[in-house]
This record gives C-alpha cells, sequence and structure tokens, in this order.
C-alpha cells in the first residue's frame, strides 16, 4: 500500500474518533514505577537459557541498527492487534470504552511521534527523536471469529492483586494479539510490568498488565519493554545509582545515564547530557524514542522471540479484524450489569444500570421476577419490590448485529417489614434448620462460615470460619443476622462471644460488626476488631480450637437505634493470615435464661397499625405449634371474632389477614396470640 493511502485511513481514524479521545484524562498523578526490570530478572535468575535469547535478541539488533533509515514520517511499517483486558470487581477500574480507545489512541501518537507535547523535546534530542512507524489497532475480531471491539471485562478479586494469575481469567492467542490486562492493583506494588519478547514462562504470558490509573504514557512504557527495550540506565529497576553509568540499555543513541525521577532536563549524570524525556526512563515528562531504540524495536518485531513476528503479517491481520481498510465496528453486545442495592425492604426500590460491552445498546429488555413494572425496555430502569423474596434478573442488551443475554439468579433479596424476632433473644447457633433458614452468608471465595460442633461457649455448637486453610488474603466473607424488633427490649445492647488467635505475628485478619436499620440496604459500622484486639489466645501455629477461658464478650450499644422495629447485623471478617475465627452466644436487648427462652413465637406484629381497613397478622414460628389460637377482642375485653381457632401450625413465617368477612369499627382492640399457652398480646387501633 502506498503512502499516500496510509495517510488517508489514518486521517480517516483521527475524523471519527478525535472528539471521543479529547473528552477523557489519561493523566496520572498517582503513577507508580513499573516492575518490568524485577519480573524480568527474575526470569533470568531462574532460567539461564535466557542467556541465549539476550545474545539473540542483541546481535538482530545491532546488525539493524547498522542498515537503519531514520525519520522516514507518516508511514505504518507494522500493525499490531491489541485486546484489553479489563480486569473489576465494578469500581472504577472498570474503566470505559472511550477510556480505552484514548489509550490506544495515545499509544499511536507517541509511537508515531504525534504527541502534542513533542514540540517540547530539548534541542538536544530533535534530531533522533523517532516516528517509531507502529500502529496499534483494537481487535474487531475475537479468538472465535466472532464480531469485538477489542475489550473484554471479567469481575474478580484479582484486580486488587493483579498478576500473572489474572492471565489465565481471560486470554487470548498471545501469537496474534497483545493482551493488555487491566487492574486496579498490581500485587507487587509496580504500575505494570511486561516481559521482554521470549522471556515469559510460557508463551500464553506474554503481553502488559497495568494498573487501570496508568493507561497513559505507562502503557507507552511497558509495550517499550514488550518491544525489548530495557530502561535507559539498563536492566534495573533502581535508577540514580552512581553504578548504573556502566550498565547499557543495548542502544547506540541513549546517552549513559543513572537515570532521573525528575524532570531535570539538564541533567548530566555519566559525562553526557541525559535524554530525560525519553520514555523509557522514570521522569514523568517523557516526549520520544530515539531512531535507535526505533530500530531495536523493529529488530524484536522481525524475531519469532515472543511471537513478535506474526502479529504484523498481513494474514494475522485479517484473521483479528485489524486490516485496512478500518474503522468503527458494529456487534453484538455482551450483556452486563449492576445495582445499586443488594438487600432492600418490602417496598423499596432498586435502580439497574446497563453494563453491556462489546457494543453500544441501542435496545433493552429487562425482565424483573418479582419486581414492580416485572419488565422495562429503559436501558437503567428503576424496579420496585413489594413481596419479600429472593429475585433474580434477566438482561437482553441488542444492537442491529443481535442482542445479549444474561440472568443473574438471586440477586435481589426483600426482606418483610415485619422483623423475623421480637427482642430480647438470645441464638447459641444450636438449631442447624434455624441457622439455615435464618444466617444470610456472603462468601468470598474458599472457607466461609459455619455451623459447627468444634467450640462453643454454651451448647455444642457455635460458627466459625476455617480461616487457617483460607490460604487467600484479603477475601471477605459476611455473616448476615435474621432481623430484630428491639423496640420492646429493656437493655439497648448487643452483645455476643468471639474467638481468634493469629498464626504469626504479621497477620492482619479482621472482624467488623454493623448494624442495618433498612434490611441491609446500607450499614453502620459500630464495632472494628482489627488484628491486635481481635486476638483472644496466644498464636497457634496449628489450627485454632479455642478453650473455655479463649473466648471474649462484645458488646455492640444499639441506643442510637433503641425505637428500631427491624434491625439486622452483619459479621464481616477479612482474612489476613491468620487462624480459625469463632462467634457464638448473639445476645440482643439482655437476654436471660427463664424470661422467654423456651418461646416458640419468633414474632409477632400487627399492621398497618392504626388503620382505617383491614389489618394484617405476619408472625414467624421458631417451633411446631400443636396449638394455635389468634382472637381479637374489644375494649372490654370481649372476642370480637376468631382469625385462628386451635389449629396446629408447623414452623415457619405466616401472614393472615383481620376480619376478612366484615370490618373492624373504629375503636381499640386487643390481639391475642397464644401458641401452646405462649400468649403475646398487641393494641390495634382502627380509624
Amino acid at each position: 500500500m502506498n503512502k499516500l493511502k496510509l495517510l488517508l485511513s489514518a486521517t480517516i481514524i483521527s475524523a471519527f474518533s478525535l472528539s471521543t479521545y479529547a473528552q477523557v484524562d489519561l493523566s496520572e498523578p498517582d503513577r507508580i514505577q513499573c516492575g518490568s526490570a524485577v519480573i524480568n530478572n527474575q526470569r533470568l535468575a531462574e532460567n539461564p537459557l535466557i542467556q541465549d535469547i539476550i545474545k539473540d535478541q542483541n546481535a538482530r539488533a545491532k546488525e539493524r541498527e547498522k542498515n537503519h533509515v531514520s525519520n522516514k514520517s507518516g508511514v505504518i511499517s507494522y500493525t499490531i492487534p491489541v485486546v484489553y483486558h479489563i480486569i473489576h470487581d465494578n469500581g472504577s477500574e472498570n474503566v470505559s470504552k472511550a477510556t480505552v480507545e484514548a489509550s490506544v489512541q495515545n499509544l499511536n501518537d507517541d509511537f508515531q511521534k504525534l504527541n502534542t507535547d513533542i514540540s517540547q523535546v530539548v534541542a538536544a534530542f530533535t534530531g533522533i527523536a523517532a516516528d517509531c512507524e507502529i500502529q496499534f489497532r483494537l481487535a474487531h475480531i475475537d479468538p472465535n471469529g466472532n464480531c469485538t471491539e477489542g475489550i473484554t471485562r471479567t469481575v474478580s478479586p484479582l484486580t486488587y492483586a493483579m498478576d500473572e494469575q489474572a492471565k489465565a481469567l481471560v486470554n487470548w492467542n498471545t501469537t496474534k494479539y497483545l493482551n493488555i490486562w487491566v487492574g486496579k492493583t498490581i500485587a507487587s506494588g509496580a504500575g505494570g510490568y511486561a516481559y521482554y519478547p521470549g522471556w515469559a514462562p510460557s508463551q500464553s504470558q506474554e503481553g502488559i498488565v497495568i494498573r487501570s490509573a496508568q493507561l497513559g504514557n505507562s502503557v507507552t512504557h511497558e509495550v517499550g519493554h514488550y518491544l525489548n527495550l530495557p530502561h535507559c540506565w539498563g536492566g534495573s529497576n533502581t535508577p540514580g545509582l552512581a553504578s548504573n553509568c556502566s550498565g547499557d540499555d543495548g542502544v547506540s543513541d541513549t546517552p549513559n545515564t543513572i537515570g532521573n525521577q525528575t524532570c531535570n532536563t539538564s541533567a548530566v549524570s555519566c559525562s553526557s547530557l541525559d535524554n530525560v524525556q525519553n520514555y523509557m526512563e522514570y521522569s514523568f515528562c517523557e516526549r520520544m524514542f530515539t531512531e535507535g531504540q526505533k530500530s531495536r524495536m523493529h529488530s524484536a518485531l522481525g524475531s519469532s522471540n515472543g511471537a513478535r513476528n506474526n502479529l504484523w503479517t498481513n494474514a494475522n491481520l485479517i484473521a483479528t479484524g485489524t486490516n485496512n481498510p478500518y474503522g468503527p465496528v458494529t456487534c453484538a453486545p455482551v450483556a452486563e450489569f449492576s445495582y445499586d442495592k443488594e438487600y432492600i425492604c418490602e417496598g423499596a426500590s432498586v435502580t439497574f444500570t446497563d453494563d453491556s460491552y462489546n457494543a453500544i445498546p441501542t435496545g433493552w429488555n429487562w425482565i424483573f421476577t418479582g419486581g414492580t413494572p416485572s419488565t422495562s425496555p429503559a436501558s437503567n430502569p428503576t424496579i420496585t419490590y413489594n413481596t419479600a423474596g429472593v429475585y433474580s434478573v434477566t438482561h437482553q442488551p441488542s444492537t442491529s448485529a443481535g442482542s445479549g443475554n444474561l440472568t443473574k439468579n438471586s440477586i435481589i433479596t426483600v426482606s418483610s417489614i415485619v422483623a423475623d424476632y421480637v427482642g430480647p433473644i438470645i441464638d447459641g447457633f444450636e438449631s442447624t434448620t434455624q441457622f439455615n433458614n435464618d444466617w444470610w452468608i456472603n462468601n468470598d471465595g474458599g472457607q466461609t462460615w459455619s455451623n459447627n460442633t468444634a467450640a462453643a461457649t454454651t451448647g455444642s455448637r457455635s460458627v466459625r470460619i476455617r480461616n487457617y486453610f483460607t490460604g487467600n488474603d484479603g477475601e471477605v466473607d459476611e455473616l448476615i443476622s435474621p432481623s430484630f424488633d428491639i423496640s420492646t427490649a429493656t437493655t439497648k445492647t448487643m452483645t455476643f462471644k468471639q474467638a481468634w488467635a493469629k498464626k504469626t505475628t504479621a497477620d492482619t485478619d479482621k472482624l467488623l460488626v454493623y448494624y442495618s436499620t433498612d434490611c441491609g440496604g446500607t450499614w453502620t459500622l459500630k464495632l472494628p476488631l482489627t488484628a491486635s484486639n481481635l486476638t483472644t489466645a496466644p498464636n497457634h501455629s496449628n489450627v485454632f480450637v479455642p478453650t473455655s477461658t479463649e473466648w471474649v464478650q462484645r458488646s455492640v450499644s444499639l441506643s442510637a437505634i433503641g425505637t428500631s422495629t427491624n434491625v439486622r447485623f452483619k459479621f464481616a471478617f477479612t482474612s489476613g493470615g491468620g487462624n480459625d475465627i469463632y462467634i457464638d452466644d448473639i445476645n440482643i436487648g439482655d437476654f436471660t435464661v427463664g424470661i422467654d427462652d423456651f418461646s416458640n413465637i419468633g414474632s409477632f406484629s400487627v399492621y398497618p397499625n392504626p388503620t382505617n381497613a383491614s389489618a394484617q397478622i405476619s408472625f414467624n414460628l421458631t417451633q411446631d405449634v400443636d396449638k394455635l389460637s389468634i382472637k381479637v377482642r374489644n375494649a372490654v375485653g370481649q372476642e370480637v371474632t376468631n382469625v385462628v381457632n386451635g389449629q396446629s401450625f408447623n414452623t415457619g413465617k405466616y401472614t393472615l389477614k383481620i376480619d376478612q368477612e366484615r370490618k373492624l369499627a373504629s375503636g381499640i382492640y386487643f390481639i391475642e396470640f397464644n401458641a401452646d399457652d405462649n400468649i403475646k398480646v398487641q393494641k390495634l387501633i382502627v380509624q
């Protein structure tokens, strides 16, 4: 293809994308240095055979540099197909399509000497500032031959500790695509890293790992490594050392330097002016590659090391959809969505957001089991849930090219506005059935909360996490209680027994205790227990099973919500390398044996109250009842009607209407609830 056609193609692409890219900020105010030198030196230490690759690479680079023709401009010699794999947890790291496109445009500008700040290169280096003749294009055909925008999105906690494991989550053939894995944080603390060509432990590990906050010039820097450029001071990750003057980056026209971490363009560190503005420096004011670096990268692209020589072949450009003509593509969307609440009360609403990718949808079809409305054509609908239950959602976004389909099961939990239990009450976790029915568990992977008989403060059971075997620091597992009406409790406290031990002094586990008055929609932190004050026993190198003296009672004040009729508690444990943790004897309202401990009535409520129509009775039986009677009496004690008359009921939650046949006259009534001679009475006002 001739030069005119190449320039015309670039002009067309710039025209349709300029307005989008102009809106995206790729500045890197919290930039962290890269980890490429560290990881490549580790590979060199692990595999001495890499020395053979180094010799081959350097020999090829020197030979190519002899015949290098400098300062060609406006010609694309190499096109590289790119895919960005976004690994996220629905946070800011789930960067937009516009951000990815801006990142690719920034790469093209930097590698083609089109960056707007190229004019700021100091005079001493303008003559060797290179147009590298390399362009990058987001793939338009995926490995399965399907239409793609060159972006994948994967939800995973690995986003908080990106490393080689992230590459196993999603991986496109690295001989055909430059894979760029994007996440929140990199496990090593680096800003990004890449293997030199052929240095990765396997071909599938070739590519770049980068922080989502560093999608500007940091990507340019890492692509430099990917194409066999060391740092300007050589193969270490430690700039500023005097000994770096004796190092070398294998490029003849980059002056020897100790390496710069500030933008001092007058710096002279090894008897000559430093190329501080080089993309392979740490100065944070990079502007250029040199002609020598360009030649070295071209050498890497001509080598089979790491299969860089296959990326730009015409056959591969056709296979990846990056050949000319190249422009916008319309694909079928991959369905994805998020929602602003997971737990709500009856009558509350949830807003759903379309997070589909691979296309910008032009149509939407939502299906909401249990929701009002039950379907919606809106992009981001708000749905009301009026009935307690656990519900699923289906999302079907579409374009002219087709539609996506995603169902997320059991994601919205709607709780009754009537509490499961009325305080005071104690839960010693002795009934596994009650535990399984009443408590919610959010498992972050691996071990989680479970009912067990290994240890207890009273009875034979407690709940625990087998944290000793977790092995994944940072995992958060939540244990959420049933709902409690604490308005009648004399003492406004919640206490519980807890036991935990460290394995080593370095352990950082923590337990955070919250309460919620809106069915788990929002939570208030009340008791943070970190490793130092969570400990109840000496360090245990083996599995921790507490003795009777290794439990501590914790207390949470409920005075701020003392009149609440619907409270839930959450115990959120974050693993930090420690041992097993145990909880027992949840005590709400200073429950004492003999007051209400044998009651089979978990809760009993009448609503709406006051009412001007028929009222309802909601109750929870914690045991089977042989004889249940519910009577309505007037103010002088006369029986007005029977709601239930001596019938048997199984354990469970029930809602019954009062006076379906006729309305009660205005006045004051008393609802008498008798379950096997356990009696509760509530007043009802009819207006």
